[in-house]
């Protein structure tokens, strides 16, 4: 049985439900994040057959004959860390194709499965990918329904009964320790300071083992620089020029770095937004690392360091990167299907990010680590909407205090707390009362 004491993860629902109607579902994210423990929660529900590669004994099996490790179960067969036996794609294909049962494979792995080297097919229209990221916070405090901060906004927006009384110190402001701790199970339980020789021990291994073994010894010595120079920018912009003149190389030989750290899935990537009408768009990336914590623990930057000199200035940028991949672990679940990018044209109007849904309405989101946000804050979001009047369009000021207040009936000044702690279940009330333009966010 599951360890009850186990904090929740809010994707293993996309996991069952993928299984039910597709032969096999991958879930993959960077070591640590939970993978295989999800995969135990799975199997003890299906009473499936688990091997992990991991063991010596089983992956020399799967490297020798494949198929003994395929075809050992007539249920759900589960394969840990599945990449590193590559040669096992070809043989599940053929498994698959000979008969497509839905839910008869669950692989998990550390890297991107289909990009190892060694992999002879891509098993599209086969198999799903689910990606499991670092806890989110709502399993961190052990809610019992998924957060969904977009489809919750959605509705709050649409809700017109609402009134004009802000609602304050509803959510709470952000705790900077929930920042530093990040999301990886083992360090976010943890003291700051073992959780930071935890990270550094995390990275050591991942360059001197995983990424040899990935990348066959061709760019492992050079991942543990690369992931300090993202770490110590926060979430911003890939200028691939300046990480090849950072890390003294070629062009070339940083993009390969930068797609083993992608691969690794330690890398996130956010994609710029660029829609028509609006011209003279960068069409770079935000990148960042995939945890806060790891990210603090790598550029040195302690919680006792934020008062000092450039201390504000870069907890900011980890305050903006701790947004942005809070709201990349709700896609993973959310009702409202929704893509994340960030907008910078060249006149310099930017929102730090942008959530696009499937209903074609656009979120605007700017990230302030300030307690008291006043109008300049947004700025930017105001100039944004006035440049695309045609667009569904909902503009977000996230603050660190506990303010919380409904502006021109399409801006939101929230908590960034607010992204975990609301209770959709509660703005029905709120609307049936009428008068209060937030609801209770605790």
């Amino acid at each position: 049985m599951p360890d009850p004491n186990l904090f929740p993860r809010f994707a293993l629902g996309a996991v069952r439900g993928a299984l039910a109607d597709t032969p096999a579902v991958a879930i993959q994210g960077a070591r640590q994040v939970g993978k295989s423990t999800l995969a135990a929660v799975v199997a003890a529900d299906s009473k499936a057959s688990v091997v992990t590669l991991d063991n010596p004994a089983a992956l020399a099996v799967a490297r020798e004959d494949p198929m003994a490790i395929i075809g050992q179960s007539a249920g759900l067969a589960v394969i840990d860390e599945a990449q590193r036996a590559p040669g096992l794609i070809l043989p599940l294909k053929a498994s698959i194709d000979a008969d497509r049962r839905p839910g008869r494979f669950l692989l998990t792995g550390s890297a991107d499965l289909l990009n190892v080297k060694g992999v002879g097919d891509s098993l599209a229209g086969r198999i799903e990918t689910v990606e499991l990221m670092p806890l989110s916070q709502g399993e961190l405090e052990r809610r019992v329904e998924p957060e969904d901060f977009v489809t919750w906004l959605a509705a709050l927006t649409a809700a017109s009964a609402l009134g004009a009384e802000p609602a304050v110190g509803q959510f709470g402001a952000l705790d900077p320790a929930a920042v530093f701790r990040g999301g990886l199970p083992e360090p976010a339980q943890r003291t700051e300071l073992r959780a930071r020789r935890w990270f550094t021990s995390y990275v050591a291994r991942l360059a001197g083992h995983d990424a040899r073994e990935l990348a066959h010894g061709g760019y492992a010595d050079r991942l543990r620089a690369l992931l300090g120079q993202i770490a110590g920018r926060g979430l911003s912009e890939l200028v691939k020029a300046r990480v090849a003149r950072d890390l003294d190389v070629a062009e070339s030989t940083a993009d390969g770095y930068l797609r083993l750290a992608r691969d690794m899935r330690l890398m996130i990537e956010f994609p710029a937004w660029n829609r028509a009408p609006m011209k003279r768009l960068t069409r770079r990336p935000k990148v960042c690392l995939m945890d806060t914590g790891l990210a603090a623990a790598l550029a040195g930057f302690a919680s006792a360091k934020v008062a000092g000199v450039g201390g504000r200035e870069y907890y900011g940028a980890l305050v903006e990167q701790f947004v942005a991949l809070e709201l990349a672990k709700q896609s993973g679940w959310s009702a409202t299907p929704f893509d994340l990018y960030h907008l910078r044209d060249l006149d310099g109007l930017e929102a730090d990010l942008v959530v696009e849904t499937d209903q074609n309405t656009l979120i605007a989101i700017e990230v302030k680590a300030t307690s008291t946000p006043v109008a300049k804050h947004w700025r930017n979001l105001a100039a944004l909407r006035r440049r695309l009047p045609e667009r569904d369009f909902i503009g977000v000021l996230l603050h660190t205090g506990s303010f919380a207040a409904r502006l021109h009936d399409w801006l939101h000044v929230l908590p960034i707390t607010a992204l975990w702690r609301h209770r959709a279940a509660n703005l029905g009330a709120a609307q049936r009362r009428g008068g209060h333009r937030m609801e209770s966010g605790v």
